[in-house]
């Protein structure tokens, strides 16, 4: 009985510092390279807009549009991995019109406000 229970158990237990570990570091991986996440539950996409001050963007992706909510729990990032730069803490000014940018909802069903946004500036 003690095999069946402890096996699972150990798995659930050893997973969690894996999960804690990504959301920690999730800033420093560039778009698209989130083990497990991009592309599956993140929406990589262009901003098309927003309305700033309702704290709402827009982003084109697959040939849709989908509509981001930022809310204060939401973590922007900009990601300068392309320029060999870090990373830098982002605000929602950041998420301009025509930037690349992936998101990640909180809630992959509901798709309203994000968890987190990476931005990919033009330039340094």
């Amino acid at each position: 009985m003690r095999k069946y229970v402890l096996g699972p158990l150990i798995g659930l237990l050893a997973g969690l510092p894996l999960a804690w570990a990504q959301e920690a570091t999730e800033r420093y991986i560039p778009i698209g390279q989130s083990p497990g996440l991009s592309g599956l539950h993140t929406v990589i996409g262009e901003i098309q807009g927003g309305d700033y001050e309702a704290g709402r963007i827009e982003v084109a992706s697959g040939g849709r549009i989908h509509s981001v909510d930022i809310t204060e729990e939401t973590r922007i990032w900009i990601d300068r991995s392309a320029f060999k730069l870090p990373a830098l803490a982002g605000e929602i000014k950041d998420c301009q019109r025509g930037l690349k940018v992936e998101v990640k909802y909180e809630d992959e069903q509901d798709r309203g406000a994000a968890d987190w946004i990476k931005v990919q500036p033009a330039a340094p």
